[in-house]
């Protein structure tokens, strides 16, 4: 029954890809969290601890990145998913029963630790499943799990605060969010493995040796992508987090109006996203195109925003299309470079390379910030600027080792 097979792929991308939005319960929960604690009684210390929960939580959602990926090639990428998903809905479950900072900053670090495992095996998932040709347009399907789920799961919090919902409501919704991704992901799993038995007689065949096994050690040009993975990932946060407050000051925007106008950023991204996949897809030099260029794109455009004369509407603009560049090479970086690094797997690689870009988007509020109280907004977005020239640089150091050692990250010639 080769039309059963054929269906598989699509149905595993589409549990991967619910199960992955589901996840940002526990990613959106602060945000929803903030408005509340301070006028809820007995809260007031997790109020102000606030700042010190996120920065935590993205601590340890990075470091656990860099073990993920071993983990999901040690247990199966499919078991590590579906245990991160239900671990992060017992952490929220923990979390709502907690009202003192300690013990929910405990909780946040269980939930962030096992969240970190998720897209490592997602990754490794789609790398057994997937045809490696189209391995690009794959990842950059799934990408759009994260920007999609992370709105919609914001709207679904919104709606519980809405109804007079505390937070207590919220964190318990997060978990029930979290433990339907688990058992969708978990039952779907169940169900396609054995579909594949019905269908072939048996589990699928593992991949030969000589072709999992990568054609040189692919550590020289992974450590150019994530210190290019890394800087991205600070200068988009960066955009992200202050881009709103730069319209405020340079603009004169009404706050709602900022707020209404930054939403065009994730939007903008979301569409560099998809089109970066197929365009990496295309050929090794369409590949190189789309890392290096827009590193360059947008230095040039963080330097026209830190100019005087940057005003109006058109910062609105140039903040998107920065942001949507930047975008591209960042989704390449993390999901199918890294994957393509060593044969079939390369789960490890991205868990290297994606935890990087957490690393830079930690450095990103805080760093950035001291930046801009020390001096101004102006010299932090030429600060911004002369990081994204930098991963420009990085990328070009990339394609130039990858071309040099010659690993799979740069094969397109994959049937």
């Amino acid at each position: 029954m080769p039309e059963v097979r054929d269906r598989l792929p699509l149905l595993l991308l589409g549990v991967l890809f619910l199960g992955y939005a589901c996840s940002y319960f526990h990613r959106a929960d602060l945000a929803a969290l903030a408005p509340l604690w301070p006028h809820e009684p007995g809260r007031t210390a997790l109020a102000a601890a606030l700042p010190d929960l996120a920065s935590l939580g993205l601590l340890v959602y990075a470091l656990g990145k860099f073990a993920g990926g071993v983990l999901a090639e040690r247990f199966g990428g499919r078991r590590l998913f579906v245990l991160a998903l239900a671990t992060a809905a017992l952490a929220e479950l923990l979390a709502a029963a907690c009202t003192a900072p300690v013990p929910f900053a405990l909780c946040r670090v269980l939930g962030m630790a096992a969240l970190a495992l998720a897209w490592p095996s997602l990754g490794h998932v789609v790398a057994s499943a997937s045809p490696r040709h189209r391995l690009a347009t794959t990842m950059a399907f799934l990408s759009q799990s994260y920007l999609l789920g992370d709105a919609a799961v914001r709207a679904v919090l919104a709606a519980v605060v809405a109804r007079g919902g505390d937070s207590v409501d919220v964190l318990r919704t997060s978990c029930a969010g979290l433990a339907a991704g688990a058992l969708l992901s978990g039952g779907m799993f169940r169900w396609l493995g054995r579909r594949v038995v019905a269908a072939t007689g048996g589990p699928a065949p593992a991949p030969s040796p000589a072709e999992a096994a990568p054609r040189c050690s692919p550590w020289r040009p992974m450590l150019w992508l994530a210190g290019m993975n890394m800087a991205l990932a600070l200068v988009r946060e960066s955009l992200s987090f202050w881009s709103p407050l730069l319209l405020v000051e340079s603009c004169r925007y009404a706050p709602e109006a900022a707020l209404r106008a930054s939403a065009l950023l994730p939007i903008v991204s979301g569409l560099g996203v998809v089109l970066a996949g197929p365009f990496a897809d295309r050929s090794p030099r369409a590949l190189a195109v789309v890392l290096v260029l827009p590193g360059l794109l947008g230095a040039a455009g963080l330097a026209w925003l830190s100019a005087p004369a940057a005003a109006g509407p058109a910062v609105v603009v140039v903040l998107a299309l920065v942001s949507g560049a930047l975008a591209m090479p960042t989704s390449l970086a993390s999901g199918v470079l890294p994957l393509r690094a060593a044969g079939r797997g390369g789960a490890r690689w991205l868990g290297l390379v994606d935890g990087c870009g957490t690393l830079g988007a930690v450095l990103a509020g805080s760093g950035i910030g001291r930046v801009r109280a020390t001096f101004s907004m102006s010299i932090a977005f030429s600060v911004l600027g002369a990081v994204a020239l930098l991963s420009a640089l990085l990328a070009a150091g990339y394609v130039r080792r990858a071309a040099v050692t010659g690993p799979s990250a740069s094969d397109q010639s994959d049937p």
